[in-house]
């Protein structure tokens, strides 16, 4: 018997149906792209002279180098608030805790480390802060410091993270279930093994921490004379294990994990202690 013609509109349904199928990527194989977030990075070079010093060594400035980094504004209002701490951290990296800095223009931070004798006395010749990690609504940060003291410079190495619903700094210890059973520690000693002694005094500290992704935990320590970069390199460690997520409180709120995309133009800004005590102009996000 004959079968009955379909409509046109289903044939026409059918065929583009089929063509879909014959286009389309398995769900399996087919990968979302991978968000990215763009940030530069503000730095300023300027050089800070020791009047106290004698005449003839007064041309023996240091150069200092400061530098954070400045998110593209997005719809999201919480990246102004983001670029603001991160902002009033190098600040308080670079001069301290005086109750003023929070209003300080970069011109105005930069003439006032170049006269502060306290600053001068210090020997900081770094301060920066450098983006990490951007996982969900999470933006983890490196904080670089340095000065001059004796044969070696003593540097400074710490982890921040910086939550945007909450608009405040968290600590990456907060993120995670107590951990009873010593997970984490263990696979951070695994990680040291065999004993060395460019390791000696290493051992998990969640001050150490940054959260790299949802199963990566990085510590990264300020360099130390005698520590070699040899068999064993103790000043960075990594524990990527699916342990680390299964301790999370909530794994999800680390999605998407963004790329960093450093935009930064070049050449840097640069002041020189010679011209005046302000320096030069300096850009200020």
């Amino acid at each position: 018997m004959r079968q009955p013609a379909r409509p046109r509109w289903i044939a026409s349904l059918l065929l583009a149906f089929a063509c879909i199928a014959s286009h389309a990527t398995p769900a399996a194989t087919r990968k979302s792209p991978t968000p990215r977030l763009h940030y530069t990075i503000v730095t300023h070079r300027f050089d800070v002279v020791d009047s106290g010093r004698p005449p003839d060594e007064r041309s023996m400035a240091r150069q200092v180098e400061w530098s954070y980094p400045v998110f593209t504004v997005t719809r999201d209002p919480a990246t102004a608030a983001l670029n603001a701490w991160v902002r009033l951290q190098s600040l308080q990296l670079l001069l301290g805790d005086a109750p003023d800095v929070a209003q300080l223009s970069d011109e105005q931070a930069v003439a006032k480390a170049v006269a502060d004798q306290d600053f001068i006395d210090g020997g900081a010749d770094q301060a920066s802060i450098v983006p990490a990690s951007a996982l969900g609504r999470l933006r983890g940060f490196r904080y670089y410091g340095e000065s001059i003291g004796g044969n070696h410079p003593i540097h400074g190495l710490t982890s921040h993270l910086f939550n945007l619903d909450a608009r405040k700094e968290v600590s990456v210890e907060s993120l995670f279930k107590a951990d009873d059973d010593g997970i984490l520690p263990a696979l951070y000693d695994a990680q040291v093994q065999p004993p060395n002694p460019v390791c000696t005094g290493r051992e998990f500290g969640w001050a150490d921490v940054t959260l790299r992704s949802a199963d990566t935990l990085v510590f990264d320590y300020p360099y130390e004379p005698g520590h070699k970069h040899g068999d064993v390199d103790c000043d960075f460690i990594v524990i990527e294990s699916p342990q680390v997520t299964r301790l999370l409180k909530s794994p999800r709120r680390l999605r998407p994990d963004y790329a960093l995309e450093d935009d930064t133009p070049r050449p840097l800004v640069h002041h020189r202690a010679k011209k005046s005590a302000a320096s030069e102009p300096a850009a200020t996000p």
